[in-house]
């Protein structure tokens, strides 16, 4: 087993900045942006062109810490300005200036309150490995919000055989986030290394995982790294079989041993994934919005994701986009938790139920859940948006959170488009 297991894996590790290297020395910024248009143009300039809007009949919290303030009801004008008061005062508000505004009536239990902030994502980064397949307890593709219940050895060994035949004869089969600290542990079970070499797979394997900077690794893939070594004339093997029993010892390449992957990864299917980078960034800012977040906090630093980052400052997205160095330069930045590896579902009610997973919260105890809402909700109460739910998070039982739907956001909502 490996050692110093106090590592951990994350975006910042300089893996990922030597991989950022390697992927913008395939294709130029230049070259990148040429074709593109984010689709979220013409969106905005509909959503500008929206009269004032009433919601009613609903909760409404205009902030989530200040104590038992209630309102009836909520204007939000042309400029989606947001007025939250009784209907009478809006009632009388529009009489007197003659303004007329689309009423949309809330059920009892739909609740709006403020909008989301996602922090702590590298999101160029996240955005090359989401191409990768997702070796978590969420599926390939990460869109599950609830945990599988057999997560373990098994599992890998299937994904890996399906994800083999999905693949063509020269890709590599490339994935992240495999949660080894919540797999079960036994001497009868196999390793990852020992999996990926007894199944028929013909192709380099490179799996990193979610917690330990560790990327698991076949045979395939050990006898093209160790040849890299050899070609660059770095003498730390005697032959393969001495590289190969160091990787059984560890469960595979560790901490800075992850360089030696740089050189022999697939240059044609990185070339691939980036340009597919920006699709899968506005994919990621468009569930963003669906999962009700108005901002993401980012902390790239590689000079590639910084000018892809200012590449993104453009007030027509559906969230901002906020560049924030990262916690330990900036005392002002305050995390709520260290940043994770990899990214998890887009949700902040699955952050929520992590958070309580191993707590006896209920709905007894609104204060840790509004605690929680008010951080994940920007700063000192100056929203600019606010969502609707189908229900109040603040009176949801632990186990209901991953069932509560974003139905929207208030600034893009139009009468008639509210369904539970």
């Amino acid at each position: 087993m490996v050692a110093n297991t106090h590592l951990q894996f994350s975006l910042q590790h300089q893996f990922f900045d030597a991989l950022l290297d390697k992927v913008s020395s395939l294709i130029s910024f230049e070259s990148l942006t040429h074709s593109h248009q984010h689709k979220f143009i013409n969106q905005h300039q509909e959503k500008n062109g929206w009269g004032a809007r009433v919601l009613h009949g609903g909760k409404f919290y205009k902030t989530l810490n200040s104590a038992g303030a209630s309102y009836e009801a909520l204007l939000i004008n042309e400029q989606t300005e947001h007025w939250f008061a009784s209907l009478e005062e809006i009632q009388s508000y529009l009489n007197k200036h003659n303004m007329n505004a689309t009423f949309i009536e809330l059920t009892p239990n739909q609740t709006v309150i403020p909008s989301f902030q996602k922090k702590n994502m590298n999101l160029v980064t996240a955005s090359l490995l989401l191409q990768w397949f997702n070796f978590g307890p969420f599926g390939f593709h990460i869109e599950w919000l609830k945990e599988m219940p057999n997560y373990n050895g098994s599992y890998i060994t299937r994904a890996l055989l399906y994800l083999d035949k999905s693949l063509s004869e020269k890709e590599w089969l490339l994935g992240y986030g495999l949660h080894s600290n919540i797999m079960p542990i036994s001497g009868n079970q196999p390793s990852i290394n020992q999996i990926m070499n007894s199944l028929d797979i013909c192709r380099p394997i490179c799996i990193l995982d979610a917690h330990l900077p560790i990327a698991y690794i076949n045979d395939i893939t050990a006898d093209l790294v160790f040849n890299g070594l050899k070609k660059r004339g770095d003498q730390l093997y005697t032959d393969f079989a001495a590289f190969k029993n160091q990787l059984d010892e560890q469960g595979g390449l560790f901490d800075k041993q992850l360089l030696w992957l740089i050189d022999v990864l697939p240059d044609e299917q990185l070339l691939q994934q980036v340009s597919h980078l920006l699709a899968t960034i506005d994919d990621t800012l468009r569930k963003s919005e669906e999962a009700g977040f108005s901002s993401v906090l980012v902390n790239d630093t590689h000079i590639f994701s910084r000018t892809i980052i200012d590449y993104y400052q453009d007030d027509s997205l559906p969230v901002k986009i906020v560049h924030v160095e990262p916690a330990i330069h900036n005392e002002n930045y305050k995390t709520k938790m260290a940043p994770e590896y990899p990214i998890e579902p887009l949700s902040p009610f699955r952050e929520l139920f992590s958070l309580m997973k191993a707590q006896e919260w209920n709905k007894e105890q609104r204060v840790s859940m509004k605690a929680f809402c008010t951080e994940t909700s920007g700063s000192g109460g100056d929203f600019q948006s606010y969502v609707i739910l189908n229900e109040d998070p603040l009176d949801a039982y632990k186990e209901d959170l991953l069932s509560i739907q974003v139905l929207g956001r208030t600034d893009t909502i139009k009468g008639g488009q509210l369904t539970p």
